[in-house]
């Protein structure tokens, strides 16, 4: 794309039916390359939101992974290095987004005052998630989370 913005998709292959304990909701695997700026967050956080809620996810769990996707983005934007990459992946059990960069220091969580604009970003992804963690390798780190997405009640016919 002419912005510097890069998706790739990869969709387990086609099926009649949904994978078994999705309940309905489509899996899949998605890749995002933004630019190392600013303007790249709403972006993400869009791009997210968009590949989820055509997944299935309900519309409470897509605020939660809309908030903390434009945290790490920003994070990775703010206090990493290019090139910043994001992988979405729904399975039967929920999501996980998880944000790359090639810089290898870790996220920290910060304590900060009621006052303060920003720094709690961190402690918003250890709130809000099912889980995260940091992944370190050779080119960088990869920041991640998982949320659980229950299924619907079924409705009576």
């Amino acid at each position: 794309m002419e912005d510097g913005t890069h998706e790739s998709t990869q969709h387990p292959g086609r099926r009649a039916a949904p994978p078994a304990g999705a309940g309905g909701r489509a899996a899949g695997r998605w890749h995002l390359e933004v630019e190392h700026h600013l303007s790249s967050v709403p972006r993400a956080r869009h791009w997210v939101v968009q590949r989820c809620a055509a997944a299935g996810v309900p519309a409470a769990v897509l605020t939660v992974v809309e908030l903390l996707t434009a945290e790490l983005t920003a994070n990775a934007v703010l206090h990493g290095a290019p090139p910043v990459r994001l992988d979405l992946e729904r399975t039967a059990e929920g999501v996980r987004v998880a944000v790359g960069d090639a810089d290898p220091s870790p996220p920290v969580r910060r304590s900060v005052g009621p006052e303060a604009t920003g720094g709690r970003g961190v402690a918003l992804v250890d709130l809000l998630s099912g889980a995260w963690g940091v992944e370190e390798h050779a080119g960088g780190k990869t920041v991640w989370f998982t949320l659980v997405v229950t299924a619907p009640p079924a409705t009576a016919g």
